[in-house]
């Protein structure tokens, strides 16, 4: 209607592949098809991916990860978000969130979450790797009866048991200088 709209949500039509390449934003960004293997998606705000995650890193300073199919880590997969961090599935990535963590199940990755870590499908399954979580943990099966070491954490924010254990260091090297 002879109006101009600047939008703050960069849209990628397609997959973030070789014709695309790395994204920097500093607003929203949304990806309607999938990120391959080696990429980098980094935004000051939301970031929602309508297809999977390969093995990339995806960034959001402030706002949320959505991801609606997975993630396929990889083992080189890393999801960090200022806020929540939402998918169908998280297999062999690390996950860092600053708000909390909902999936669907969660196999052989490296999850830290400020809140919680919920995992809500029907089957609801925690299946090795380690799960760190301020609040609670909530899933239906926790552990692999094929032996898979799953490790959980649970009370205290992972950030600030790091920032502990760090001043726990500092004070024992400080108290040995001082004994000296």
């Amino acid at each position: 209607n002879g109006k101009v709209f600047v939008s703050d949500v960069y849209e990628v039509s397609g997959d973030v592949d070789n014709s695309v390449g790395n994204i920097e934003y500093n607003g929203n960004v949304h990806i309607q098809g999938s990120v391959r293997g080696g990429f980098q998606v980094i935004a000051k705000g939301d970031i929602i991916i309508d297809g999977v995650v390969e093995d990339a890193l995806i960034q959001s300073d402030d706002g949320q990860i959505i991801v609606k199919c997975g993630i396929h880590g990889m083992k080189k997969g890393l999801l960090d978000a200022g806020g929540n961090v939402i998918t169908k599935f998280i297999e062999n990535a690390s996950v860092f969130s600053g708000g909390y963590v909902e999936a669907g199940s969660i196999t052989y990755s490296d999850v830290s979450a400020s809140d919680d870590v919920i995992v809500c499908e029907r089957k609801g399954t925690i299946a090795g790797g380690v799960i760190r979580a301020g609040g609670k943990v909530d899933a239906q099966t926790i552990g692999s009866p094929m032996g898979a070491a799953t490790q959980i954490e649970v009370g205290m924010a992972p950030d600030k048991k790091e920032r502990y254990v760090q001043l726990q260091r500092e004070i024992s090297v400080l108290s040995q200088n001082i004994n000296n």
